[in-house]
């Protein structure tokens, strides 16, 4: 099919490069935050409170690459099948899922202490992943 008749593929393509973009900057902050909880860990000799914290702030890392992973993989298929409306689908799903996890982490900054930054952060987050969606539902209606 001719891919100037898909009305999403813009919209998927800018919402997956910007995707590969943060989910690459999350991948080294994580990456970063497993390299100083490790540090904090040994400086504490594996004894008390900073092993302790070293050793949440390496769980936290890796929780941060997993989930930026997703959204690379997300982000890469945006781009790969923007121009895909047999693959919209997939894409939708995936929209799917990224809005209910941005709405999730919406949901525990509520209950942080720094509750307005938390929010206000989350609230940026659940920005994203709503042009991906609406591209890949624009995809999928191009195809019917």
């Amino acid at each position: 099919m001719n891919d100037t008749g898909l009305k999403g593929r813009k919209m998927l393509k800018v919402a997956g490069i910007l995707y590969i973009i943060l989910a690459a900057l999350s991948i080294l902050i994580g990456l970063l935050a497993i390299a100083g909880g490790a540090a904090l860990g040994i400086s504490g000799s594996g004894r008390g409170m900073a092993l302790g914290l070293g050793a949440i702030t390496v769980a936290f890392g890796l929780m941060m690459i997993l989930s930026s992973v997703f959204s690379m993989v997300a982000g890469i298929l945006g781009v790969k099948w923007c121009s895909r409306p047999d693959k919209a689908g997939v894409l939708f799903v995936l929209g799917v899922v990224l809005i209910v996890l941005a709405a999730l982490n919406l949901l525990a900054s509520f209950g942080s202490d720094n509750s307005a930054a938390s929010v206000v952060g989350a609230l940026i987050g659940l920005v994203l992943p709503v042009p991906y969606t609406v591209g890949a539902w624009r995809n999928k209606q191009s195809l019917q």
